[in-house]
């Protein structure tokens, strides 16, 4: 079966960099997901097409360490945090599709290791960015979220 739990995500992310660049960080990312079409061929009857819609929450906390490379800034990170993980399969019951009785939503722990280009311009700050959710949930997939970062060094 198809899911894409990670699709457009939208978050938050706040942290504190000491001065030597350590990071100590939280987050809160929804990520919209997409609908996947999925077929399932059953051992009894006929076969039958059903539309997967799965979409995620993130959050959690993140230790990282800012390389200060001329006028950008390689922040290298490590995140651990909870994924709660919504599905919809259009009308179908979840055991039709051997998706045993988990109910929605399906929670499981994640760690997540990242990379992000930074540019600071006073205090402002952009960049670019991905992580790697690796879940350890069977039920939920793992996935890279591309991050185009934009905020604010107080």
């Amino acid at each position: 079966m198809q899911l894409s739990p990670y699709g457009a995500t939208f978050g938050l992310d706040a942290g504190f960099t000491f001065r030597f660049g350590l990071r100590l960080g939280s987050y809160v990312n929804y990520s919209l997901g997409k609908a996947e079409r999925n077929h399932r061929d059953a051992l009894l009857g006929r076969g039958f097409d059903f539309t997967a819609d799965t979409s995620s929450l993130n959050l959690g906390l993140a230790v990282g360490y800012d390389v200060p490379l001329y006028m950008l800034v390689l922040r290298y990170n490590l995140s651990f945090g909870i994924t709660s993980m919504h599905w919809d399969f259009g009308g179908v019951d979840p055991s039709d599709v051997r998706y045993g009785d988990a109910k929605a939503p399906n929670v499981g722990f994640h760690f997540a290791p990242g990379l992000a280009l930074l540019w600071p311009h006073g205090a402002f700050q952009a960049g670019i960015g991905f992580d790697y959710l690796v879940q350890t949930s069977g039920t939920i997939p793992s996935g890279v979220l591309g991050k185009l970062l934009v905020g604010v060094k107080l």
